[in-house]
């Protein structure tokens, strides 16, 4: 009898230690596999376990996909299918993170190229770069409920202040920024939306805003260019020399403003109270997406071209972990609690 339990608790014990890492493992980050830029290629989506650097689950979603974003609630993530400039893609997917499925896949019709994605106060706002348009797609409705043009060459990426008074849209190839400001309270309304036109720089690219909301950094050129969202004009530019930040975060505390140039495959740091380059990072080909961990100490990057995700150190500043098995990552979202 004594080496019956003996036997019987063993098991449960090892059964206990099995059962563990299958709960440990849930993804709680998503990443693109965008495959190859300009490629024009199906793409997909990891679903990763931060932790353990597992990919937990890979969805197919359209071709060559290169951003998304996740819903405050952690319900839907939209995916935009971006195409390549020369076979411009025209669709979105719809994912149902908890049941780690596509739901939907939306045409989209004539909006061609869909590419920078937020989402605000219910609603999936998306660029479509080939329209030169922003839309709003409504995850519950299941509808596209908005369009505005911006009447600027490719309109590529997007934020948005977290009251939704403010979109910021940037239009790589006018040189400019479209500051709408919405007038009321119902931002799906006739003329809610009043646009006005900010000349920053040089092929702008990537966007941050400022921790306060009051300012929108733009990486150009040369330089990252700093609008005023309530007066709507440049008030000043902080000078990146030969780097151009195709993408632009801030980091948590708001110490430093992160960007990457794919070009030069490196990660840039920003002192956000002097508005210098304090160090670069090389990391690799195609070094383009940014996302601020949750810990506010780690920031991940994908190197596209190099087929990994590099973990940095923000403080010390140093790759400390890469992220494999992926195939050209690009955006990036948080799908845990």
């Amino acid at each position: 009898m004594k080496v019956g339990r003996i036997s019987m608790a063993l098991v449960a014990l090892l059964l206990s230690i099995a059962a563990a890492p299958v709960f440990s493992q849930q993804a709680d980050l998503l990443v693109i596999n965008k495959i190859k830029t300009n490629g024009n290629l199906p793409g997909s989506i990891a679903l990763v376990n931060l932790a353990s650097g597992r990919i937990i689950k890979t969805i197919p979603v359209g071709n060559e996909p290169h951003e998304a974003a996740v819903s405050n609630d952690g319900k839907y993530a939209l995916i935009t299918n971006t195409g390549s400039y020369k076979e411009p893609s025209n669709t979105l997917s719809l994912i149902d993170v908890v049941a780690q499925e596509e739901l939907e896949r939306i045409d989209l019709g004539p909006l061609w190229n869909p590419h920078g994605v937020i989402y605000s106060h219910g609603l999936f706002y998306f660029t479509a770069e080939g329209a030169r348009a922003i839309g709003a797609y409504d995850p519950e409705k299941r509808k596209l409920v908005w369009l505005n043009g911006t009447g600027q060459d490719q309109t590529h990426m997007l934020a948005a202040t977290k009251d939704g008074k403010f979109l910021v849209s940037v239009n790589r190839g006018a040189g400019t920024v479209s500051v709408f400001e919405r007038k009321g309270t119902d931002p799906l309304s006739a003329g809610a939306w009043k646009e006005t036109f900010v000349k920053v720089g040089r092929a702008p690219e990537g966007i941050a805003l400022s921790p306060d909301e009051t300012k929108a950094f733009i990486g150009c050129d040369g330089e990252v260019a700093i609008v005023d969202l309530n007066s709507k004009i440049k008030a000043d530019s902080i000078a990146t020399g030969k780097l151009r930040a195709a993408r632009l975060k801030f980091t948590l505390d708001g110490k430093y403003a992160l960007g990457t140039d794919g070009r030069q495959g490196m990660l840039f740091f920003i002192d956000a109270a002097t508005q210098q380059v304090t160090n670069t990072l090389k990391l690799g080909a195609g070094t383009e997406a940014i996302f601020i961990e949750p810990d506010g100490k780690h920031v991940l990057v994908g190197v596209t071209n190099e087929d990994n995700v590099a973990e940095v150190d923000i403080e010390k500043k140093e790759v400390v972990r890469r992220l494999t098995g992926f195939k050209g990552p690009d955006g990036m979202g948080w799908i845990g609690e």
